[in-house]
């Protein structure tokens, strides 16, 4: 690594047409310090150059790791990705920003970039070499954690209706401000953090909890829930299988809404360019008042991503849910399908765009009318993000969710748009 790091220097130095014995000489005392490991003399030594010299790739590419070997980790991280936006393909910076970021305790961001690098097609030494690093990330037993939070203006904060009456059995009913559409802006978080205990060969214990709460400018429409989880992981091969205990309990209007236990079997396999994930749950909704929504959940999900490039990758979703309550009225199948593309962007941006929809059939019609009820809802979103404004691991998005649910019943016909400004330690 150090004589790579000074032949990047001696070749940035040969590169300039203006250089002369001066540059030269502090081009090789830079080397010398870094290969007596006299990293701060070596930085001392580099700043020297001219500004001309210290803004080339190759010097950055030094400069980055200095920084690393003097523990200025945020600062590496930034030179790496100002040379990944000019040139997202060039595969040993992206893998030196995937080490840095491991380095600094950020698997998901490290395991982001190996996945980037691994669509760059490397030479099959340096595909071993990820592969193992993705593994070593997966089977890790520190802390995993997420975080977010934003600020949402949306014009439909309670998924309402716009008609000011509904008729039952044709009378007409006027509907409550707080049945109809309403506007406003929220703030929102959602945190998540997970630890894996090593059991006996390659079992493991992941215990986890998770997080959210949305509090709107009206508070009967805050929302909130809790939850945690815990059972044992196995590892057979790339395969890792996780069967845990799972619940929840969720908050509305300030007031307690509802109970969720049961059992979640997840499945993830897949180290090179192609993920995949599968998950199988049984639960139990109890609601806090009456019976009649009270069900069991069957639910089951697969998703497959596939890393295109080093600036690309898609993901494609398949959900099935099925519940089945107390009352036919109640109980209900529902399918969702949605297919997203991550793709980075000059300036250090990246967006993601991500088309939906979800079909809902009831069983039956509920008391209040003669037909069951049957929603096709649309919806297409999309977050841009600012991927080289950094603090923390936290970068700054701006996302927009378009969403239109089309029903049968005029009381769950609506619109919806909702904006997004926040941060993420995700894309």
């Amino acid at each position: 690594m150090i004589s790579a790091a000074f032949l990047g220097v001696a070749a940035a130095v040969q590169a300039l047409p203006s250089s002369d014995g001066a540059i030269e000489a502090v081009g090789a005392e830079v080397g010398a310090a870094m290969a007596r490991r006299n990293w701060r003399e070596a930085q001392a030594k580099l700043n020297l150059l001219p500004l001309n010299l210290l803004a080339t790739p190759d010097v950055q590419f030094v400069q980055a790791f200095l920084a690393r070997r003097l523990g200025r980790t945020d600062e590496a991280i930034d030179l790496y990705q100002r040379m990944l936006d000019s040139d997202g393909a060039l595969l040993r910076v992206r893998l030196e920003l995937a080490d840095t970021f491991l380095e600094a305790g950020d698997d998901r961001a490290a395991e982001h970039n190996y996945r980037l690098a691994l669509a760059s097609t490397p030479p099959p030494i340096v595909r071993e070499r990820v592969e193992a690093r993705l593994k070593t990330i997966a089977e890790r037993r520190r802390w995993r954690y997420s975080f977010s939070l934003a600020v949402a203006p949306d014009t439909n904060v309670n998924a309402a209706t716009d008609a000011r009456e509904l008729r039952i059995f044709g009378l007409p009913f006027e509907l409550s401000d707080e049945a109809r559409r309403t506007s406003g802006v929220s703030l929102s978080t959602m945190a998540s953090a997970e630890r894996t205990v090593p059991l006996r060969g390659s079992t493991r214990l992941a215990i986890g909890g998770w997080g959210s709460f949305t509090d709107n400018e009206r508070e009967a429409f805050d929302d909130g829930a809790l939850g945690v989880r815990a059972g044992p992981q196995f590892w057979v091969a790339s395969v890792r299988m996780d069967v845990q205990a799972v619940a929840n309990r969720r908050w509305f209007g300030g007031e307690g809404l509802s109970t969720t236990a049961g059992v979640q079997t997840e499945m993830q396999w897949g180290w090179g360019r192609s993920q995949r994930h599968a998950m199988l749950a049984v639960q139990h909704l109890d609601y806090d008042v009456g019976r009649s929504r009270d069900a069991w959940i069957y639910s089951a999900a697969w998703d497959r991503t596939r890393f295109l490039s080093a600036t690309r990758f898609w993901r494609l979703t398949l959900a099935a849910n099925r519940a089945d309550a107390d009352e036919d009225a109640e109980s209900f199948w529902l399918g969702r399908l949605s297919t997203g593309v991550y793709q980075t962007l000059p300036a250090g941006l990246a967006i993601w765009v991500e088309p939906s929809v979800e079909r809902r059939a009831y069983d039956a019609p509920s008391v209040f009318g003669d037909k069951a009820r049957r929603d096709t809802e649309l919806a297409l979103s999309a977050r841009l993000l600012k991927r080289d404004w950094r603090w923390r691991g936290f970068s700054p998005y701006v996302g927009a969710e378009k969403s239109r649910n089309a029903s049968n019943l005029d009381i769950n016909d609506f619109t919806r748009l909702r904006v997004e400004f926040g941060a993420t330690r995700t894309f």
